[in-house]
């Protein structure tokens, strides 16, 4: 498995399509069609931002993006010393393969690697197989973090680098 930040000559279009059918293969998913479009826009936020995807015999097969500072368009909290990461999804037919694991490790790894102190993120409740990956990576539930984007509740988590 190779994890690496995507280039413009990658599919950014189908990693687009791997968040969306990620997402929308979740039970009781709250589905809504704009939020597709920005998950699904990968071309849109690559020059703003780290888009990383999965690769597994060449193919792709995950996509997450990568958000190194507090500040800008995809930033989710106010920590100057965390990084985050959102609009992540593993193509349904290669999950629970370790594709997601090694893009959140990915993740700690270049936190890390640029001095962070921790890593904060939010996920909703329907995401219960991300919600035990997280933990077993080290992320800690933290209620007061948590955001409403109505009707639906984002979970934070952080992690202590």
């Amino acid at each position: 498995m190779e994890v690496r930040p995507l280039r413009p000559d990658d599919d950014l279009e189908q990693a687009g399509e791997i968040v969306v059918r990620a997402y929308l293969a979740l039970p009781r998913y709250p589905s809504d069609p704009e939020y597709h479009e920005v998950i699904a826009d990968v071309r849109g936020r690559l020059h703003e931002t780290t888009v990383i995807g999965a690769f597994v015999g060449g193919r792709l097969v995950g996509c997450l993006t990568f958000v190194v500072s507090h500040e800008g368009p995809h930033a989710e909290h106010g920590d100057v010393d965390a990084t985050s990461f959102r609009y992540f999804g593993v193509d349904p037919d290669s999950t629970a393969r370790g594709v997601g694991r090694a893009m959140v490790q990915w993740v700690i790894d270049e936190s890390r690697r640029l001095g962070k102190k921790r890593i904060s993120i939010h996920t909703i409740p329907v995401m219960h197989s991300a919600m035990r990956m997280y933990e077993s990576l080290g992320f800690v539930r933290r209620p007061d973090l948590d955001q409403v984007w109505d009707p639906v509740v984002g979970w934070a988590y952080v992690k202590t680098l």
